[in-house]
């Protein structure tokens, strides 16, 4: 495996067991931190042939942001194969056949858990980042397309499944119902921006405290056009599902009220609740009952609190 290195430029060295994988394994098919000679780290991904197309296109979007000096410390941009523009390295034959990218391996320090929650200037961080991969967007003629549906079309999709597979389910998100039917007018009142599709605190490197809040944000496989405070509305909603307190305290207000203009603020309640579905397709595709019950009931949370959420993220 360590022979690819050179096929993007690099001279290797040793496989660097000892650094935990951060993001999620399921975004390739087998992944590796290795270390160069020059003794810096890179993340070597395995990719399947369903997603090379993809990921070379999302490799020139990186490659672009990184050039940004706004964005440059948080975007980890995929080589380019050496020798050429592509950043996808195709082997159609020996043991190593198949999709291949590398990309600078960032470490981070942990997350602290649950003790984040109260730490605003992670928050202000993260805002700071979408502020600023908003305004990267701004300047481009087009926005990139995000690999996935129209978020209305996502969850209508959704519950059709959920009322014909779990009746059940579907009885427990009854009281959504009518918070769906305004979910179109939420999103027209937003603008479509250039986001990161996955914004959650586990995605990304942070530093040490604040003074370097952030070393690298990961996991960009869903980038391209979303709505305004998509991003921020599906980190607020993760940090609050670890302790529902948590969205009223620290780390989440902070971000609410520096991620965009005060007049989209009041949107952001919806949006949160809207970004749950998501979550709740993940639990119902892995068949997790306990987690998907802790959903429900957070679920029912979000929705019987949009006015105290919107009061506590606007003042």
């Amino acid at each position: 495996m360590l022979e690819l290195l050179p096929r993007f430029g690099l001279a290797p060295l040793r496989q660097a067991l000892e650094h935990p994988l951060p993001g999620s394994p399921e975004r390739c098919l087998a992944r590796w931190a290795v270390e160069d000679r020059d003794h810096h780290l890179w993340m070597l991904e395995r990719l399947g042939p369903r997603q090379a197309a993809r990921r070379e296109g999302l490799a020139r979007l990186l490659e672009r942001l990184a050039r940004d000096p706004a964005l440059a410390g948080f975007v980890p941009a995929y080589l380019p194969v050496d020798g050429g523009p592509d950043h996808v390295l195709a082997l159609d034959r020996g043991p190593l056949a198949g999709f291949w990218q590398i990309s600078p391996f960032v470490p981070g320090a942990e997350l602290p858990r649950p003790a984040y929650l109260d730490q605003a200037w992670r928050g202000e961080a993260l805002a700071g980042f979408l502020l600023a991969l908003q305004r990267a967007g701004a300047s481009w003629p087009a926005l990139p397309a995000a690999n996935v549906p129209p978020l209305p079309d996502y969850i209508r999709a959704l519950l059709a499944a959920i009322t014909r597979r779990k009746p059940s389910v579907a009885a427990r998100l009854g009281p959504l119902r009518g918070f769906l039917e305004t979910l179109p007018q939420v999103l027209a009142a937003q603008p479509m921006v250039l986001g990161h599709g996955d914004l959650h605190p586990l995605n990304v490197q942070w530093g040490g405290g604040p003074e370097e809040p952030v070393r690298a944000v990961i996991d960009w496989e869903f980038a391209g056009a979303r709505p305004l405070l998509l991003d921020a509305a599906n980190c607020m909603g993760c940090a609050g599902f670890e302790h529902p307190s948590g969205l009223f305290r620290g780390f989440v207000p902070a971000l609410a009220r520096a991620c965009a203009p005060r007049e989209f603020l009041a949107l952001l309640p919806a949006m949160v609740l809207a970004s749950r579905f998501g979550w709740l397709s993940e639990w119902l595709r892995k068949n997790d009952g306990e987690m998907l019950g802790m959903e429900l009931d957070y679920c029912d949370i979000l929705v019987r609190n949009q006015e105290r959420l919107a009061d506590a993220w606007t003042v």
